[in-house]
C-alpha cells in the first residue's frame, strides 16, 4: 500500500560508483550505476516505494531530489485515497448515468463504466441508469 514506508536507505556515490547502506536491516548494496544499485535494492525490499536518502555530493541537487520526490510521495498517496473514495462514490450512486458520475468524479465516462463493470455492476451506469 502507498501509506507504507519500508526502511530508509541512504544512498551515496563515490569513485567507485554508488553504494546504498540500509541501517535497519544492517545491510549494504554496491553497484556501478544507480539503475543497478536500485534493482539490487528492490531485490531485498521488495516492490514499492522505497525511502532513498540521496547523497551525491551536491547539497542542493539531494534538497531538490528529496523535494521532488517528497511531492511524488504525496501524489501516489493523495491518487490511492482518491481511488478508493471513487470506489465508494460508485457504490453509493443512486442511480446516476456513467457520465454524470464522470463529471463528478472527474473521470472518463469509459474510466467509470470499467468501474462498473469490475464491480459487477451493470454497464449504463448505477441501477441501470443510462
Amino acid at each position: 500500500m502507498a501509506g507504507e514506508l519500508g526502511p530508509r536507505v541512504v544512498v551515496t556515490r563515490d569513485d567507485r560508483g554508488w553504494r546504498a547502506e540500509i541501517p535497519e536491516l544492517a545491510a549494504q548494496r554496491r553497484a556501478g550505476s544507480l539503475y543497478a544499485l536500485d534493482r539490487r535494492v528492490r531485490g531485498l525490499l521488495g516492490r514499492g516505494w522505497v525511502e532513498y536518502d540521496f547523497h551525491t555530493g551536491d547539497a542542493a541537487l539531494d534538497r531538490l531530489v528529496a523535494g521532488v520526490r517528497a511531492a511524488r510521495r504525496a501524489a501516489q498517496v493523495a491518487e490511492e485515497r482518491a481511488r478508493g473514495l471513487t470506489e465508494r462514490v460508485i457504490a453509493l450512486a443512486p442511480g446516476l448515468s456513467v457520465r454524470d458520475l464522470g463529471v463528478m468524479l472527474e473521470i472518463s465516462h469509459q474510466r467509470v463504466h470499467q468501474l462498473l463493470r469490475r464491480r459487477g455492476q451493470p454497464g449504463e451506469g448505477v441501477n441501470g441508469a443510462g
